[in-house]
């Protein structure tokens, strides 16, 4: 499955009185989420809600969705490539996280039920590729914009245009349009995201670095930079929003 799926990963662990809420950037992460614990509630401006057992989540640009995370955290989580989604169901997801068995019909049904019934968390990554692999045979074909795309996120976003049409074999305006139909946006506003996106992950592996270091280190041209792709994916400034970070369970 490579090229379609990126991992497999699970939150575990327990989180006492009135839980913590983690506000969520942009991000080029799209994912099939299945809860196992106590519900997720998320709020998107109108109040916080349960959201259901499988979530399918795509890409997002900007920081519309708030999470709500209380009592026993249990979360299986399936991470797709860029074009992963779009590949095996039809569908980009940009801006978009939705209940699975409303995107998927009932072909995600058994998915969320093989991965609930394992009791563990090597046994829900064999009952996921079981389901994956039995699908591969109506999956779109691997082509250069899906080749583009995961080398776009393995250079942390710091391909340009030019680099990645030449890397994918295509004129500049054949790239922008078929990344767009494939991933949901545009080269230019993905590579953007996912640069943000690991300039963040960065600093949550080391909280001490301080972000003009880490400016510069993601190719930022100046602070004033940094800012505005943080107002732009994150609405806060880049202190504001660290302040809103929790320490989550590991």
């Amino acid at each position: 499955m490579r090229g379609l799926i990126r991992g497999y990963q699970q939150r575990v662990g327990t989180i006492d009185g009135s839980g913590i809420v983690l506000p969520l950037p942009a991000r080029p992460n799209s994912f099939i989420e299945i809860y196992f614990g106590t519900p997720y509630r998320a709020d998107k401006g109108e109040g916080f809600s349960v959201v259901a057992d499988a979530m399918m989540v795509g890409a997002t640009t900007c920081r519309h969705t708030d999470l709500l995370m209380q009592g026993d955290i249990g979360a299986f989580n399936i991470q797709f490539e860029p074009s992963g989604l779009q590949r095996m169901f039809g569908v980009a997801m940009v801006d978009r996280a939705e209940a699975a068995t409303c995107v998927g019909g009932c072909r995600l049904q058994g998915l969320r039920d093989a991965v609930l019934r394992a009791p563990d968390f090597e046994s829900r990554i064999g009952a996921a590729e079981r389901w994956l692999h039995a699908r591969l045979a109506d999956v779109r074909p691997y082509d250069e914009v899906d080749h583009a795309a995961r080398l776009l996120r393995r250079a942390r976003g710091t391909l340009n245009l030019d680099q990645l049409a030449a890397a994918a074999g295509l004129g500049r305006r054949q790239l922008q349009r078929r990344f767009l139909a494939q991933v949901g946006v545009t080269p230019k506003l993905y590579a953007r995201i996912v640069r943000f996106d690991a300039l963040l992950c960065e600093r949550d592996a080391c909280p001490d670095r301080q972000w003009t270091m880490l400016s510069q280190d993601f190719g930022y041209f100046d602070q004033a930079h940094l800012q505005r792709d943080f107002h732009a994916f994150a609405g806060a400034a880049p202190g504001g929003f660290a302040s809103l970070l929790p320490v989550l369970p590991a």
